[in-house]
């Protein structure tokens, strides 16, 4: 009986030894912090902005194609998903087929080991599944570096910050050396629809606080000077107008948002097409998003998605660059072959003066097309015909 009672004391008593030296490895393995992403050796860093891929656990074979076409053309330092990641019109949507349809997205990247941070559109969350969840799904990837844990060596407390809600993150870059915090990705959460007005929705002040916060503690840490700054964010501020001109109705390459018809400035115009009126935030709140930037002195550009044939980027007469990435979705409506991801090539010597510029399916592929069969659904379509009937009345030259 006694020898009975001391094997089973004997075999917990192992057992209790094998867990605990398991669960420490488990723990030390998750506690293991990412190596900080920096500038390479030449003082290059170079991002890829991708927006609007809205696709379910059944994905379209020509984003997968898309995302593996760019993704080796370009090979990016990060990757920056911009919001509407997955469809709303998700019909039997679940953790499972949400996570499916995140795999898509997500594994071209894991297979090449490319680091990447996403942010959250009004479309994400109509699944059913909350953007808290779906961010535990990213995180889930050893490659997300929406994560805390990540080594800034001997720059501990300037390491990358969580934000008010799970889109909102801050992310250093370090020189090359190591030695400073040379730039910075912020990313926001524009969630979906005001409660009162029902337009689109924007950041919200408790959003800007926290921005303000990480900028002037980065400001603190490099001397007193603001560290350059790229902003991504689903919706657009409404200061996107600043890039544009009010025209006559009817005017060739006008985009028309209600009565009012607008071009684009060809003094602020940088690249990309404008295919289509611009929705920015429409809340009731006042918002002061735009006013913050220009007080922090910190960013370098900010860019949107959620207009998927706006590709376009400027530079406003405050000094700040505004930006469109046309979006990438087949199961959503986009401008034909021209669907894009915007590359970013940042010199660590000049890292305010960035080079950004387009890749189309097309170019990218070789697949050539005007018009796919969701690109009906755009009310670009109706524009382009009321600005050709206009024309036949009206003489613009």
């Amino acid at each position: 009986m006694k020898r009975a009672l001391f094997r089973v004391l004997a075999l917990t008593l192992a057992a209790m030894v094998f867990l605990s030296f398991t669960g420490l490895a488990l723990t030390d393995s998750k506690a293991a912090p990412k190596e900080a992403l920096r500038f390479n050796e030449e003082g290059k860093f170079r991002l890829m902005m991708i927006n609007d891929t809205q696709d379910t656990d059944r994905v379209n074979p020509r984003l997968v194609k898309f995302i593996n076409s760019a993704l080796d053309a370009i090979q990016p330092d990060l990757v920056v998903f911009v919001g509407d990641n997955v469809a709303d019109a998700f019909f039997g949507a679940t953790d499972a087929k949400v996570e499916k349809a995140i795999s898509h997205i997500i594994k071209p990247l894991e297979v090449r080991n490319i680091p990447f941070i996403v942010t959250f559109g009004n479309h994400d969350a109509e699944t059913g599944v909350s953007n808290d969840r779906q961010m535990e799904m990213y995180k889930a990837y050893e490659n997300c570096y929406v994560d805390v844990n990540i080594n800034y060596g001997d720059l501990k407390d300037q390491g990358p910050e969580e934000g008010v809600y799970s889109g909102d993150y801050s992310l250093p870059i370090l020189s090359s050396d190591a030695g400073k915090v040379a730039f910075n990705i912020f990313t926001m959460d524009t969630h979906n629809r005001d409660e009162i007005t029902r337009g689109y929705d924007g950041v919200y002040p408790d959003q800007i606080e926290w921005y303000e916060g990480v900028s002037q503690k980065q400001k603190a840490a490099n001397g007193g000077e603001a560290v350059p700054s790229l902003l991504f964010q689903h919706i657009s501020v409404p200061e996107i107008v600043k890039l544009m001109k009010v025209v006559p109705a009817g005017t060739p390459n006008a985009r028309r948002r209600g009565t009012t018809w607008r071009v684009l400035d060809e003094e602020l115009y940088i690249n990309g097409n404008f295919g289509e009126a611009s929705y920015p935030s429409e809340t009731d709140r006042k918002i002061e998003q735009y006013d913050s930037w220009l007080e922090q002195g910190n960013i370098a550009g900010a860019f949107f998605g959620h207009d998927h044939c706006n590709s376009f980027m400027g530079r406003t007469r405050d000094g700040i660059i505004l930006g469109y990435n046309g979006g990438a979705a087949f199961r959503s409506y986009g401008d034909g072959d021209k669907r894009s991801v915007r590359v970013f090539d940042i010199d660590e010597k000049d890292p305010w003066n960035y080079e950004s510029h387009l890749r189309t399916y097309g170019e990218l592929t070789g697949e050539r097309f005007d018009l796919y069969i969701t690109d009906i659904f755009s009310l670009r379509w109706f524009d382009l015909l009321l600005e050709k009937f206009i024309g036949l009345f009206v003489d613009f030259s």
